[in-house]
């Protein structure tokens, strides 16, 4: 056995280094090791006092079960064993005393077993060696009714008490570092000191005095001031119900207990002082109630010297039992989260836009000139007349006609991008004893000069773009924040109507019903055996009893299940496309998806060029816009965005750009918007007429500037319209009007024929395929 090998290993150690040392050292966790096995043993003895019935000790057997085969479970054995001889007499405790030993022998014979990790193993084992053993010496008394209800109750009782033992020790075997316990170990810890208080029950103090129920009153006072009504009303009748199976009679302290902490509880927020009258006086109230049965004098002497230790506990131990009885508020936490995350998102967006402002307030600061184009004869000057002997003559004595002869010829050498002979005066000329070299000096500084303008026009624009980049960055951050801190609504009426639904069909779920930012609900759920919830008829179930038509989300997770309002309109796209002739891929790339909010999107783009560089550029830009629109960017942030980065990547080594199509249609509203740069026309079919959408806009990438914005057309979109979108190869250089007529002449068939039709008739009207060619029709349609 592991166990076994462990403790042999420990021994071994310790006579090792009691060789060397000549002592044996307890270390630190030796010492926390023992008290742990004497809380055992205490735990073990005291339970196994607890009575109910006048006779049924089952608790200490259910220490045993729960404290399992190790050094744990030994103590717990031995202190069972010494409480059920001392408190049960020798033959009443040798039934207990032979339970406690089959069920530590079974737990330690299973220990390597994988059942026996399961929880419910050693509540069944202890539950079945308690029957056996009590079978034997119950059936020498003979059975009554009477007997084998108490007897069934015993065995329930010790399977439970097993199973809560074990919950109740789980912070303290599994040494976890959460402070906080769950409800299920709070409970447990209820269970196992309730269950202590009837053996304290049957320790009687001067006058005949309960030392449990004592403690039972404190208890109930505490929890009631400290948790209110509810809590004081649960603990009430918990401690109650132990007191009245210790005596085996009617369920008075039940009663007695349970008004008592309903009345501190209603006096709670008033003061100590308050909750401690309204208890004392309750209880009295149920003394007089049992006046026929017999006055219970004592308990009124319990409660009120009960009420004198609750007033004298300090401040903190109070506290400590409002943090164990506190109930967590649902969503506070989330809530709380929500609120947290919101405001860094605020900050982190205060601050890009302060860096956007600041950066862009130094780009447009002017630097000093090293572009002026009279600097060339400057620079030209130092190189080859400081040592010519008519530099005096010609700087200085002639300034004025040799300052005109340069200047007449500086228009005509920066339009041309270099100096000629004939661009100077003849007297300029003809004097100059070193022309060639001074023209080729003057040719090498203007290279230099249009260099120089060309990389700061670069720089600038790189900057700008980067500049432009924080501030579309600040945007983006503002509207997450702004998202986060909108309030959701939620609808308590459905809510409740789906939680009853769902308890009817025996599913037990964490659920939400809210509606979102634009007004649409939105059903989450949360736990196990959601499957038969995912099943078309069972989501048109939940659509009838919402009164809202319902889709399910495509979630990751198992054990969770979005539904979200059906969109009143439904779309049906169709595409065809045709490669270039020659190339082996085309360089158009479309795609379509919609979003949770009801949004759907189409995009369609056309890298310049052809082949497998413009199928790389067109699929870049699909992707990463399609990146940003689900996850909620704004279509007008998402395109000036990766306009700014594609000119940020157009240079020689990665060099491209291409155009952009972009539809969003809202299927709730209809409203529609149309975003291009530097595509092709957009068709739009309502009713018999057709209408075309262009732009003026550059392709992405070729400039970005502050002015480098899409073309956006908004329009109305209704049940039976129709949208064409085609890349330029489409209709070539030769006129649209057929397109138009096309679409004119589309019956409201498939969108898939239309957008073959028109790719067929493109072959007829432009000839062979000079350029990749693609064409997306959309459709759309009212839900059924």
């Amino acid at each position: 056995m592991a166990t076994k090998e462990k403790w042999r290993t420990k021994a071994a150690r310790m006579r090792e280094e009691a060789r060397e040392t000549g002592k044996v050292i307890l270390r630190a966790p030796a010492l926390v090791r023992t008290a742990e096995c004497a809380i055992r043993f205490l735990l073990g003895a005291l339970l196994s006092g607890a009575e109910i019935f006048g006779g049924y000790a089952p608790f200490g057997l259910g220490l045993v079960a729960a404290s399992g085969s190790g050094i744990d479970g030994f103590c717990a054995l031995v202190g069972a064993c010494f409480g059920y001889l001392s408190f049960q007499g020798f033959a009443e405790g040798l039934r207990y005393a032979a339970a406690c030993i089959l069920a530590f022998s079974l737990a330690f014979a299973f220990f390597d077993v994988k059942a026996y990790r399961k929880s419910w193993f050693m509540p069944l084992a202890a539950a079945g060696m308690d029957g056996i053993t009590g079978f034997v010496y119950l059936s020498d008394r003979g059975w009554s009714p009477e007997s084998l209800i108490f007897f069934g109750t015993e065995l329930l009782l010790c399977g439970a008490s097993a199973y809560f033992y074990r919950v109740a020790f789980t912070p303290w075997t599994e040494k976890r570092e959460e402070e906080a316990l769950t409800p299920r170990q709070t409970v447990s810890l209820l269970i196992l000191g309730g269950t202590l208080l009837l053996t304290l029950s049957r320790l009687t103090l001067l006058w005949g005095l309960s030392a449990g129920r004592l403690a039972a009153a404190v208890a109930v006072m505490a929890a009631a001031y400290a948790g209110g009504i509810g809590v004081g009303a649960t603990v009430g009748v918990a401690a109650g119900l132990g007191m009245d199976l210790s005596a085996g009679g009617l369920p008075f302290y039940s009663m007695a207990y349970a008004l008592s902490g309903v009345m501190a509880g209603v006096f709670h927020r008033q003061g100590r002082l308050a909750a401690a009258v309204a208890y004392v006086l309750s209880n009295a109230l149920a003394v007089l109630w049992t006046w026929e049965d017999g006055l219970h004098i004592a308990l009124l002497y319990e409660v009120f010297i009960a009420s004198v230790v609750f007033m004298l506990l300090p401040q903190r131990a109070l506290r400590q039992v409002g943090a164990l009885v506190a109930r967590q508020p649902r969503h506070e936490t989330q809530e709380r989260a929500r609120a947290y995350v919101s405001t860094r998102l605020e900050a982190t967006a205060a601050a890009f836009k302060n860096l956007y402002e600041s950066m862009r307030g130094v780009f447009h600061t002017p630097r000093p000139n090293d572009n002026d184009a009279a600097s060339v004869f400057d620079r030209t000057a130092q190189r080859v007349c400081k040592t010519c002997p008519l530099q005096t003559a010609c700087w200085q004595r002639d300034y004025v006609s040799t300052f005109n002869a340069l200047n007449d010829a500086l228009p005509a050498m920066v339009e041309r991008g270099k100096g000629e002979g004939g661009d100077f005066p003849a007297y300029f000329a003809n004097r100059c004893l070193h022309f060639n070299d001074f023209l080729s000096a003057a040719n090498e500084e203007l290279s230099a000069l249009l260099y120089r303008r060309q990389l700061q026009s670069r720089l600038r624009d790189n900057r700008a773009a980067v500049c432009r980049q924080y501030a579309e960055l600040a945007g983006v951050l503002g509207e997450a924040a702004a998202e986060l801190s909108a309030e959701l609504v939620p609808d308590p009426v459905r809510e409740k109507r789906l939680r009853q639904h769902l308890t009817a069909q025996g599913i037990e779920c964490r659920l939400a019903a809210y509606y979102d930012q634009a007004g649409h609900l939105r059903i989450e759920l949360e736990g196990a055996g959601l499957a038969p919830l995912r099943k078309p008829e069972a989501v048109d179930r939940l659509s009838k009893l919402m009164n809202f038509p319902l889709r399910p989300l495509d979630e990751a997770r198992r054990d969770q299940l979005v539904l979200v309002q059906s969109e009143p309109l439904m779309a049906v796209a169709g595409a065809a496309a045709q490669k270039k002739d020659g190339q082996a891929v085309s360089g158009d790339t479309g795609a379509w998806f919609k979003h949770d909010d009801g949004s759907l999107y189409v995009l369609l783009c056309d890298g310049m060029g052809s082949g497998a560089p413009a199928q790389r550029e067109s699929s870049l830009a699909v992707r990463l816009l399609e990146q940003f629109l689900r996850a909620g960017v704004r279509p007008e942030n998402a395109l000036r965005t990766l306009n700014s980065a594609l000119a940020l990547r157009n240079d020689e080594a990665a060099g491209g750009f291409t155009t952009i199509d972009l539809l969003r249609v809202d299927l709730f509203t209809g409203e529609a918007w149309v975003y291009k740069y530097g595509a092709a026309p957009t068709y739009v079919k309502k009713g018999a007429a057709v209408s075309r959408i262009t732009g003026a806009a550059l392709p992405a990438g070729l400039a970005s500037g502050d002015g480098a914005a899409p073309d956006t057309t908004s329009l109305h979109l209704e049940s039976g319209d129709c949208v064409l979108l085609v890349t330029d190869g489409v209709a070539g250089g030769e006129g649209d009007q057929w397109i138009r007529d096309k679409l004119a002449a589309f019956d409201g068939g498939s969108p898939r024929e239309l957008a073959q039709a028109v790719l067929d008739t493109s072959t007829q009207q432009v000839g062979a395929a000079a350029d990749d060619r693609t064409v997306l029709a959309l459709k759309l349609t009212k839900r059924a």
